[in-house]
């Protein structure tokens, strides 16, 4: 079995069914001329949707810093992951550009409370503010199970971003289509790293135990450990905070404890995490 955002499917361990070749050439470009920003003009978004929209622009602009930190891990020699890396960088680089445009359509963008402020600190969160030196040596140690670690925190990191992308999505129907057609393209990023991350975590229990150990320590969405306590309070509030989050939390929680060897101790982890 392996999970992705709408649960768990069969796959046998060493088969690889994502085409990441295909997954090249169809890559998504610019959304700019499919945006309907004039009916957004006409409904404009309220001021917390907005500061939302912020929020997942920003994530989606942080893709070159996170590629950074996994390139100077063994992970930059696996040829599989660094092609799909590739492509994922460029859609996700449209992605932050459409949420750019809807940014620009809305007058409540102007009367946004600032991103900057002090951040949070958390002694559980320590292991994400190394630099990347640090990061690096600690990588060599680790070695090649580290590949593990990085595509399951990307994958549970791309099921937290699309909870948030509902919630856009529900708050009318100009946003839905806008926010459907970028889940439709984080869909083939959950494909490839729920695939790998199940094939991954099935080869080895050390991998199990660093990538557990992640998952623990990381805070989330990723990148999150440089953001502001304010704004890591808002996500939090806005995305899971009433009845309708608490169960897209749970449903997080219930795949990433259907990983393999990662159990419901950590999903529970991860889920208190997201809660306000």
């Amino acid at each position: 079995m392996y999970a992705n955002d709408k649960g768990t499917i069969p796959l046998p361990a060493e088969t690889a069914c994502f085409d990441v070749r295909e997954f090249a050439r169809t890559a998504h470009g610019s959304h700019r001329g499919a945006l309907d920003l004039e009916s957004l003009a006409d409904e404009p978004l309220d001021a917390a949707s907005v500061r939302l929209v912020r929020a997942l622009r920003d994530m989606e602009r942080a893709t070159l810093h996170r590629v950074r930190d996994l390139l100077v891990t063994a992970t930059h020699k696996d040829a599989r992951v660094t092609a799909f890396l590739t492509t994922w960088m460029f859609e996700r680089f449209w992605i932050a550009d459409a949420l750019d445009a809807v940014l620009d359509a809305s007058p409540a963008a102007r009367d946004l409370p600032s991103t900057v402020g002090p951040a949070r600190r958390v002694r559980s969160e320590r292991r994400e503010r190394r630099g990347p030196i640090r990061r690096s040596l600690s990588a060599g140690i680790t070695g090649t199970q580290i590949v593990a670690e990085h595509v399951t925190t990307g994958l549970v990191d791309e099921w937290i971003t699309l909870a948030a992308y509902r919630r856009l999505a529900g708050v009318s129907p100009v946003m839905a289509s806008i926010a459907n057609p970028v889940m439709h393209i984080k869909q083939r990023h959950v494909s490839f790293l729920a695939e790998e991350a199940e094939r991954r975590l099935q080869r080895s229990v050390r991998a199990q135990r660093i990538t557990a150990r992640a998952l623990r320590h990381t805070a989330w969405p990723l990148g999150s450990v440089d953001r502001s306590q304010a704004e890591r309070a808002f996500f939090e509030r806005h995305v899971f905070g009433d009845r309708h989050g608490r169960a897209e939390a749970g449903r997080i929680r219930a795949m990433v404890a259907a990983l393999p060897g990662i159990g419901p101790g950590v999903g529970s982890t991860v889920e208190s995490r997201l809660l306000p």
